[in-house]
């Protein structure tokens, strides 16, 4: 196997790519499933039976998004050796932005000091984490930075609506960041990467209101139009069938047997409800989570990641 980080087919060699660190931060509010039974029709065993969700974390009234990205990074670069004025480069995954603008990593870059810095914000709702990664190890890789910060961080109570059960027995509050750097050891690095999106399935998980489509007025607001509005029953076959799928693809292309995939990265969500081993031929002991106390973060889902290099299928 080649020492270069692949990304399909860039037509170039890449310098081959590593996590070098995690770091994660949740608020330390907690609301639990038995709080929820006294906020809306729901129950600990319906909660549980649907979501796997015992407890989410909570960010309180002062507390924005990037107060938790911060934290996060911070740990991060504490746990890679990095400070500050190493990074030099941050992208943040977020569907709670403190503000349109500045963006969310502006805010981050001031509050951590990364002076030599410079990052956007990527919304990618609950694929803006493993995006995140993807885009930081491509600056790396090219060579054209050494440190990056790949954070994915929300604050989802401020856009649930907790009269609605479909919806907030799900989410919560936190962040998660990476640093990514040059691999030291080849065989430890990021091998490779699949994405995919379908637009046509925008209505079942969305915002309807707060855009330039549907500004926020009066109307809006009664309508309840700024909160999370999820079609369950569509979100779970997709995510079913899509999981397996891309599993497949990214195991096919690189030669690898499903029996040595030690662990996966996965939006929250789909982990949540479309863990389905038996679809890729691997082992249900292999699967890592925190769904039970992390709950649903969208992009801030590094709660509990384990990872091991697995075996190419010759040698």
């Amino acid at each position: 196997m080649d020492n270069t980080t692949r990304a399909g087919d860039p037509g170039r060699p890449l310098r081959a790519v590593q996590i070098s660190s995690l770091g994660t931060y949740v608020p330390p509010r907690v609301l639990t499933n038995s709080q929820l039974e006294q906020m809306v029709d729901t129950s600990d065993e319906w909660i549980l039976k649907r979501t796997g969700v015992r407890e989410r974390h909570i960010a309180d009234d002062d507390v924005a998004t990037s107060d938790l990205a911060i934290e996060a990074a911070r740990r991060a670069m504490a746990g890679a050796g990095v400070t500050a004025a190493d990074i030099e480069f941050l992208v943040v995954g977020t569907t709670t932005p403190d503000t349109f603008f500045p963006s969310t990593a502006c805010l981050v870059q001031d509050g951590i000091g990364a002076t030599h810095a410079w990052g956007f914000d990527l919304g990618a709702a609950c694929s803006g984490f493993t995006y995140s990664v993807t885009t930081a190890m491509q600056m790396v890789a090219s060579g054209v930075h050494e440190h990056a910060l790949a954070i994915g961080a929300d604050v989802m109570s401020r856009i649930i609506d907790y009269q609605d059960r479909t919806t907030c027995v799900i989410f919560g509050d936190g962040a998660g960041a990476v640093v990514v750097s040059p691999a030291k050891d080849p065989e430890l690095r990021i091998l490779d990467f699949a994405h995919e999106v379908d637009g046509s399935g925008g209505p079942a998980l969305r915002m309807p209101a707060g855009g330039s489509r549907l500004p926020a007025s009066h109307e809006t607001v009664d309508q309840r139009l700024h909160y999370v509005h999820q079609d369950g029953a569509a979100v779970f076959k997709f995510a079913v069938r899509k999981t397996s799928e891309i599993c497949r693809r990214i195991l096919d292309r690189n030669g690898l047997r499903p029996p040595t995939w030690t662990s996966s990265c996965h939006t929250r969500r789909t982990a949540e409800l479309s863990w389905r081993p038996r679809e890729i031929w691997t082992c249900p002991k292999k699967k890592s989570s925190s769904i039970s106390t992390a709950s649903g973060t969208r992009p801030a889902r590094p709660f509990r990641w384990r990872w091991r290099m697995p075996s190419p299928t010759s040698g």
